[in-house]
């Protein structure tokens, strides 16, 4: 009986540890050249971060999710993450960001890539940015 005891309250100690995320904040980038504003909720989660947001073309959103850790040897954030585009269409990224300015570089699997510009703590209020490029979705499309 005393080790059930022993056991449920070191079950106990646990539990609020592993299972709340600590949220950093929200942040966002802008996926250059596009005119894409991608918002993130960052939650800590020990060694890797969760990624919880949006990815705006224009005046609507796409639900986007994925994760980060940091590389220690290039002292540099990796992110990937996928956004849910119309028409079933999926954007993936890969990111590597500097730790100190949150700025970086982004390519997908269609070997486009930018500049993945930080923008700032969100949520931000609503833009609508333009770009020459127009958003990334009209871009796949018209691959």
């Amino acid at each position: 009986m005393k080790k059930l005891i022993v056991l449920g309250s070191f079950i106990a100690l646990l539990l609020p540890l592993t299972s709340h995320a600590q949220s950093a904040g929200v942040f966002c980038w802008r996926l250059n050249p596009f005119s894409d504003i991608l918002c993130f909720d960052v939650d800590s989660k020990g060694f890797v971060f969760e990624l919880t947001g949006t990815q705006k073309p224009a005046a609507y959103e796409f639900p986007s999710h994925g994760a980060a850790n940091l590389d220690r040897p290039s002292n540099r954030f990796h992110l990937g993450f996928t956004s849910h585009l119309s028409n079933g269409l999926l954007g993936e990224f890969f990111v590597s960001m500097n730790t100190e300015s949150l700025n970086g570089t982004w390519t997908d699997i269609r070997g486009l890539s930018g500049n993945f510009t930080f923008l700032g703590i969100g949520p931000l209020s609503p833009v609508i940015s333009g770009s020459q490029e127009g958003s990334y979705l009209s871009k796949i499309i018209s691959q």
